[in-house]
């Protein structure tokens, strides 16, 4: 699935086609619109709507369309206007529906999820699970794992997440802490406590076989490709258990103590584990695309080179990519140029913002 077109029907909004390969959107200044155009993918996709709350939106609606075969296409219509209205609508080709009448389902939020998952042939509530590990925006730039709306949560919330992710059975994961919970209650029977003390050992020996597959190594190897070309160091995705016996996920970067408050090495761990990721599934039939908003950003941030060639291998095995980023970010004359020729799809300013001035 690649995203196609982002538009409205109201004219303050900028209609945007975006390209099958490598999409820049490049700004003068900040404020115009390029970390609204995230959340506003997010929201077209079936996702939250709280940032479209300001009375400005009201009478909008969206519009998105995906590619989800050669030549097949499905439109998401989705008003600001809460109710039964989300319509959808499948075609042989790209198509501006703004006058279109006939749309194949309008319904709830639940039936839009149920005829999307349909049609694509993968669960939408997946899709919708882990939609942000390929759609970062600077407010998922922090921790390459933890996404932004986890980060209040227990943490066998995002583990069970990540593990199915990466093809592990996450109900086997929570197992071992919902065993946890009932040896530690003091109130447990001696039968109950037997039971689940014995069930427990049997639990973590075989989670500890669940974390070697096919999909894990070659995962890790595209982990260590990325890691390579955008920091030109050796990085290792490593998946073990701790001395609770529960998973870890984290990374290495040979001969350097990543710091914690470095957030530029931050930012680009998730862009290395987006890009391993969309790489890793790149011959299933999932998100073939990753958007990430500013990765040329930061004091620190000395790896543009690698950035754009990560960017370009990713275009070469048929990749979507969708780049925001501030024009004077982008500091190597040579890459600038080649954007602006060959891969800008839009502009933002203070003059030409996404939504218009409200």
């Amino acid at each position: 699935m690649k995203i196609s077109k982002l538009y409205a029907n109201n004219d303050n909004f900028k209609t945007i086609v975006f390209d099958n390969g490598i999409n820049f959107i490049l700004s003068d200044a900040n404020g115009v619109g390029k970390s609204s155009l995230f959340k506003l993918i997010d929201f077209c996709l079936l996702g939250d709507k709280h940032f479209l709350g300001h009375e400005h939106f009201k009478d909008y609606i969206f519009y998105i369309e995906l590619q989800i075969s050669s030549n097949r296409y499905i439109t998401i219509k989705r008003p600001i206007k809460s109710g039964k209205n989300i319509e959808l609508k499948i075609t042989k080709e790209k198509s501006m529906l703004l006058d279109e009448k006939d749309f194949n389902i309008k319904g709830s939020l639940g039936v839009a999820k149920t005829f999307f998952e349909n049609k694509v042939n993968y669960s939408i509530n997946k899709f919708r699970t882990y939609i942000t590990y390929f759609l970062r925006d600077e407010s998922n730039q922090s921790d390459a794992f933890i996404l932004y709306k986890h980060s209040t949560l227990h943490e066998i919330e995002y583990k069970t997440i990540i593990s199915n992710l990466l093809g592990i059975d996450g109900r086997k994961i929570r197992r071992k802490y919902e065993l946890d919970e009932i040896i530690k209650k003091e109130d447990t029977n001696a039968t109950t406590l037997k039971n689940a003390q014995n069930d427990l050992q049997k639990v973590i020996e075989e989670n500890k076989t669940l974390i070697s597959s096919r999909f894990i190594d070659r995962l890790k190897y595209n982990v260590a490709k990325y890691g390579n070309i955008i920091l030109n160091k050796e990085v290792t995705f490593l998946i073990d258990f701790n001395t609770s016996n529960d998973i870890e996920f984290s990374f290495k970067i040979a001969n350097e103590k990543v710091e914690s408050d470095d957030p530029t090495i931050k930012k680009l761990l998730c862009l290395i584990f987006s890009f391993a990721l969309v790489d890793t599934y790149a011959q299933k039939r999932l998100i073939k695309f990753v958007a990430f908003d500013s990765p040329f950003d930061g004091n620190k941030n000395t790896y543009e080179e690698g950035i754009y060639r990560a960017i370009n291998l990713l275009n070469r095995i048929g990749i979507q990519t969708i780049i925001t980023s501030n024009e004077n970010a982008i500091r190597i004359p040579e890459i600038l140029s080649e954007i602006k020729n060959e891969y800008l799809t839009d502009y933002f300013s203070n003059k030409d913002k996404l939504m218009g001035d409200f």
